[in-house]
C-alpha cells in the first residue's frame, strides 16, 4: 500500500503526496475551464447560421446533455472500481475492469444510438413539437450526427475514467484539448466555409469525438502504463466486475438523470415569468455555473483518491484527503466567488440583456455567493466521496427526495401566488416569483447538506464499503 508519497501516516504511509494531488486536480480544473471556454466559442460559432440553427442545437443539447448523463454515470462507476483495486494493488483485475468498462459502456452508447436513429424524428416532436419548422429541420440535422457519436463518447468517456483514476488527468487534458481545437475547426468550416449550418455543427462533433476516442484507445492500450487494455479485441464479459460497475454506474445515472429532469422543471415554471425574469435568470446560473468549475473538478480528484485509499484499506487516510480536497474546493471556490462580486457589473454587461433583467441578475447572482460560499462543497462534494466507497444508495435517496420536495414542488410553492396540484386543488403560494425558485435551490442544499454531513461525520459511509465492496469475493 505504498503508492504515492512515503510520508508517514499513522504508522502507514500516505499514498498520495501534495504534488501527486497536484497532478491529478490541476489537469482536471483546467479542462474544466476550458470546456467553459470551448463551450462559450461554439455557441458563437453556430450563432453565424442563423437563429433557427442556434434554436434547433440548443434544443437538442439539452436532451444531448440528459443523454450523456449515463455515459458519465457509467464511467464514474467504472472509475471506483479501477481506483480501489489500483488501491488493493491487484493489478490484472485493474486492467480486466478498464476493458470490462469500455465495453459496457460502448454497447450500451451502440444500443442508445440505434433507439435514437430509428425513433429521432418522433421523439423530438414529442418534446418540442411546438417549435417551428425551420427550427425543427435544424434540430433533425443536428442530432442526426451528435447520436452517431455516441459510442466514440462512451470510448473516451470510460478510457478517460480509467486514466483519472490511475491518476493520470494529463491525458484527459490533453485529449480535451485536442477534440475541442478540432471541434471548433470543424465548426468554421462546415458552418462558415461550407454553409451546412446546424447539420455542420452535428458532423463537426462526430469528427471531433471520434478522433477523441482514436486517441483514447491508442494510448489505453499501451503495456507501459500503469494501466492498460491488452488484446482489446478479445473480449470476455466478467460478470463479477460488470456487477460492481453497474452498482455504482446506475444509481449515480439515475440520480443525475433526475437531477437535469428536475432542473427541466423548474426552467419551465421560470418561461411563465415574462421575458426580463427569463434573461435575468439565464445570465445568472451562467455566471455561477462558472463557480462550479472547481468543484467539478474536484468530485473528479475525490473520486480517484479516496477510491484508491477505501481500496488500499486506509480508511483513515480516505477521511484525511476527503478533508483536504474538500478544503481545496473551498478555497477555490471563495476565490471565484470573490472575483465575480469585485467583476460583477462588468461581468454582467457583457451580456445583451435590459437594465432590469441587468439588475435581477445581479440580486440572484449575489444571493448564490452568499449560500454556496458557506455550503455548496458539502453537498456536492462528499456524494463524489460515498460514491468513491461505494455508498450510492443512501446519495440517491437524498438527492431524488430533496430534489423533489424542496427544488421542484418548494420552486412552485414558493414562486407562485396560486399553485394547482395537479388540477385536482389549488393552495396558496408565497408569491415570490424567480427569488422563490432560487430560495427553492438554496433549500434543496441545505437538507442535502444537513444529511451527507451527518453521514461523513458519523462514518456510515465507509461500514457500506465493508460490506457490499468484498473485492476478495467473486
Amino acid at each position: 500500500m505504498n503508492t504515492g508519497s512515503t510520508i508517514s501516516n499513522g504508522g502507514s504511509r500516505s499514498l498520495f503526496s501534495g504534488r501527486a494531488l497536484a497532478k491529478i486536480m490541476i489537469p482536471l480544473l483546467i479542462q474544466q475551464l476550458l470546456a467553459v471556454m470551448v463551450g462559450a466559442i461554439d455557441t458563437m460559432m453556430v450563432s453565424y447560421a442563423g437563429d433557427s440553427a442556434v434554436s434547433g442545437v440548443s434544443l437538442v443539447n439539452s436532451l444531448d446533455n440528459l443523454l450523456i448523463i449515463f455515459f458519465t454515470a457509467m464511467s464514474a462507476g467504472g472509475s471506483v472500481v479501477v481506483a480501489q483495486l489500483l488501491g488493493k494493488k491487484q493489478g490484472g483485475d485493474v486492467n480486466e475492469a478498464a476493458k470490462q468498462l469500455i465495453y459496457i459502456s460502448t454497447v450500451l452508447a451502440l444500443v442508445l444510438t440505434a433507439t435514437v436513429l430509428v425513433l429521432r424524428k418522433p421523439l423530438l416532436n414529442l418534446l418540442f413539437g411546438d417549435a417551428e419548422a425551420d427550427v425543427m429541420s435544424s434540430a433533425m440535422s443536428y442530432f442526426l450526427f451528435v447520436s452517431m457519436s455516441f459510442p466514440m463518447l462512451a470510448i473516451s468517456g470510460s478510457a478517460g475514467a480509467v486514466f483519472r483514476a490511475s491518476g493520470n488527468s494529463l491525458i484527459t487534458l490533453i485529449e480535451s484539448l485536442i477534440i475541442n481545437v478540432i471541434n471548433i475547426g470543424g465548426n468554421a468550416l462546415f458552418i462558415i466555409v461550407f454553409e451546412m449550418g446546424a447539420a455542420g455543427a452535428g458532423l463537426a462533433t462526430l469528427i471531433s469525438r471520434t478522433i477523441g476516442a482514436t486517441i483514447m484507445l491508442v494510448l489505453i492500450h499501451n503495456k507501459k502504463r500503469s494501466v492498460y487494455v491488452d488484446r482489446l479485441l478479445k473480449y470476455k464479459p466478467d460478470r463479477g466486475i460488470i456487477k460492481r460497475i453497474l452498482r455504482i454506474g446506475v444509481p449515480n445515472g439515475i440520480e443525475s438523470a433526475m437531477f437535469q429532469f428536475g432542473r427541466l422543471l423548474t426552467q419551465s415554471l421560470i418561461s411563465s415569468m415574462g421575458t426580463a425574469v427569463i434573461a435575468a435568470n439565464a445570465v445568472a446560473l451562467t455566471i455561477s455555473n462558472f463557480q462550479y468549475t472547481v468543484g467539478t473538478a474536484c468530485s473528479a480528484a475525490m473520486v480517484a483518491v479516496v477510491g484508491r485509499c477505501i481500496g488500499a484499506g486506509e480508511d483513515e487516510q480516505a477521511k484525511k484527503y476527503s478533508r483536504k480536497i474538500l478544503l481545496i474546493n473551498y478555497i477555490a471556490l471563495w476565490s471565484v466567488i470573490l472575483f465575480t462580486v469585485v467583476l460583477l457589473r462588468p461581468l454582467i454587461s457583457l451580456y445583451d440583456v435590459s437594465e432590469a433583467s441587468a439588475a435581477l441578475g445581479r440580486e440572484l447572482i449575489l444571493m448564490h455567493c452568499a449560500i454556496a460560499a458557506m455550503i455548496w462543497p458539502i453537498g456536492f462534494m462528499l456524494p463524489s466521496c460515498f460514491r468513491a466507497a461505494g455508498d450510492v444508495n443512501f446519495t440517491l435517496v437524498v438527492s431524488m427526495l430533496s430534489m423533489w420536495i424542496f427544488r421542484v414542488a418548494g420552486s412552485y410553492v414558493i414562486a407562485l401566488e396560486h399553485v394547482s396540484v395537479f388540477g385536482l386543488f389549488a393552495m396558496p403560494g408565497f408569491g415570490l416569483g424567480i427569488h422563490g425558485v432560487w430560495i427553492a435551490m438554496f433549500l434543496d442544499w441545505v437538507c442535502r447538506v444537513s444529511l451527507f454531513l451527518y453521514r461523513y461525520l458519523c462514518g456510515r459511509w465507509l461500514y457500506v464499503k465493508r460490506e457490499k465492496l468484498k473485492w476478495g469475493n467473486k
